[in-house]
């Protein structure tokens, strides 16, 4: 019988701006759960290419995310949080 792989624990906390909250509100419940998800994989994995406070932005999972980041506290804020536009010809 195999096991499961213990998770690894989160080494950010990922935090929510109210702006992001705002705009998270109105996500329908199956892109809530995804962006959940997302939150989780950033909590354990960080953003490896980008240094610096910032803002940065990096697409993961279908969204569009800007944040910062403080090293020092841990923290990962996210600012704003869209679904990624699926072709370039989509209007913003």
């Amino acid at each position: 019988m195999s096991r499961s792989p213990a998770a690894l624990p989160p080494y950010y906390r990922v935090e929510l701006a109210p702006d992001a909250w705002r705009g998270v509100g109105c996500f329908p419940a199956d892109d809530f759960q995804v962006l959940q998800g997302v939150m989780e994989l950033l909590s354990v994995e960080g953003t490896p290419y980008e240094q610096g406070a910032g803002p940065h932005s990096i697409t993961v999972a279908g969204f569009d995310v800007r944040y910062t980041r403080d090293d020092a506290a841990r923290t990962l804020t996210l600012h704003q949080v869209s679904r990624a536009r699926r072709n370039p010809s989509e209007a913003a």
